[in-house]
């Protein structure tokens, strides 16, 4: 059995929608719509007040709905395939059964979405129930792009996710109960506290992943690449036919103490003597660090919770993709430091410099700091130098930024909700698309 679709246009999406937006603040007359069963394909849907609708089995096929407001609408069954949702809020939202292979959800915010299996029903003519259309489906997310999407507590229990993009992902305390990954690619997402319970992540990649706290019973991981993901025991007694686990430092080719006065030496001697630092995979918790040169040393992708830099220089350090959280990099010199995609959460790196340097006096090139896409929740960065530094998508939720200075910076797209920003300097700073702050607070900080 089918549902036929009523087809709208462009301007009657458009009236509905300022409809909606005076119904939610209470205005008189005002009307909220109900678009079930319509068929919306191809229409621009980009910063709409959507929220709340009932959209059940709706057609959004390859609509444009960037920014876009869905947050506590029913989409159950919709078809939303191929759609440009980058930046949409469909907090609270209904999506059961919905098909939303090959959508762009970049950035989406998705907090508390149910995205669990679903089947469309309607009233047959005896007054019973008879599905339309499908049988209970799960929700398709194949080949998806949920890039920095936030999916704290979602359910998407048996969902169907192969090829999916989740980098940068949140999906904490989220439920993922036989959902299927494979071939999925996690980096950089962090996962503390999902239910993963009978999931299917063979082959998915989870560099630099969050897996703490996490349910795995039944869960298979074979083939799935773990490099530099941050694990505790259930994880790794769970991560049976996985490749690249974070190995100790006991693996290493000499005791750490001797690679670092190695590079140290290689430092001093401008590569004479001595030889570079690199590393990949490491799990060096609570290493204490503090004060030694490791400028120009390479530390991507490893395990350095708890870790000690203090007083350290820095400068062109490579830990991208690397678990920092709790760090000291206090009064740290980082100029031109490579931090991307690490995560810092509660780090502190209160007075350290993570400022532009000059790399070719010839030429006048300079080398900024690239912090892009980090997660720094919870962090200090009291009197934090980030002058001219590369912030692009870097999440701040909860930090202290007290006395910063993000003179010229690149903020865009960057997360300030929750964070403190008193007496932040801000002067010639890009801040397109950020969140959680107040334009005016900014500009009289600048």
């Amino acid at each position: 059995m089918s549902k036929e679709r009523v087809k709208l246009s462009q301007s009657a999406i458009g009236h509905i929608a300022e409809e909606n937006t005076r119904f939610r603040r209470g205005q008189s007359g005002a009307l909220r719509h109900r678009l079930a069963y319509t068929d919306l394909t191809g229409l621009d849907l980009s910063g709409l007040d959507l929220s709340g609708l009932d959209l059940t089995g709706a057609y959004l096929h390859r609509v444009l709905a960037k920014g876009a407001d869905f947050s506590a609408a029913n989409l159950f069954g919709a078809d939303l395939r191929a759609v440009q949702m980058q930046g949409a809020n469909l907090s609270r939202a209904d999506l059961r059964g919905a098909c939303m292979r090959g959508a762009d959800l970049t950035n989406a915010q998705m907090f508390e979405a149910d995205l669990r299996e679903g089947m469309l029903l309607q009233q047959d003519e005896e007054g019973g129930l008879a599905p339309i259309d499908f049988e209970v489906l799960p929700v398709e997310l194949v080949i998806a792009n949920l890039t920095g999407a936030n999916l704290t507590r979602a359910k998407i229990a048996g969902g169907f996710a192969v090829n999916a993009n989740l980098t940068n992902a949140i999906l904490r305390n989220a439920n993922l109960t036989r959902i299927d990954l494979r071939n999925a690619n996690l980096t950089g997402a962090v996962l503390e506290n999902a239910d993963l319970s009978r999931a299917n992540l063979t082959g998915s990649m989870l560099r630099g992943t969050v897996l703490t706290g996490i349910q795995w019973a039944g869960a298979l991981m074979v083939g799935a690449d773990m490099l530099g993901a941050v694990l505790d025991e259930p994880a790794r007694a769970a991560s049976t036919g996985a490749l690249n686990l974070p190995k100790g430092v006991h693996t290493l080719d000499a005791p750490l103490e001797e690679l670092v006065a190695a590079h140290e030496a290689w430092v001093t001697s401008v590569g004479v003597e001595g030889k570079r630092l690199q590393l990949s995979g490491i799990e060096m918790v609570e290493v204490d660090l503090s004060g030694r040169d490791l400028s120009g040393a390479v530390l991507v992708n490893c395990v350095l919770t708890g870790a000690r830099f203090t007083d350290g220089r820095l400068t062109l350090i490579d830990l991208t993709l690397s678990a920092l959280e709790r760090a000291d990099f206090r009064r740290c010199d980082m100029r031109a430091a490579i931090l991307k995609q690490t995560f810092l959460s509660r780090a502190d790196l209160s007075e350290a410099r993570l400022d532009a340097v000059h790399i070719n006096s010839d030429d006048g090139q300079s080398g900024r700091a690239n912090l892009e896409r980090c997660r720094l929740w919870g962090a200090s960065l009291r009197k934090t130098s980030l002058r001219g530094a590369s912030l692009l998508d870097t999440d701040f939720q909860h930090a202290d930024l007290t006395g910063a200075d993000l003179t010229d910076a690149c903020l865009a797209g960057t997360n300030f909700s929750a964070a403190t920003i008193k007496d932040v300097k801000f002067g010639n700073a890009d801040l397109s698309h950020v969140r959680g702050l107040n334009r005016s607070s900014a500009a009289g900080a600048a």
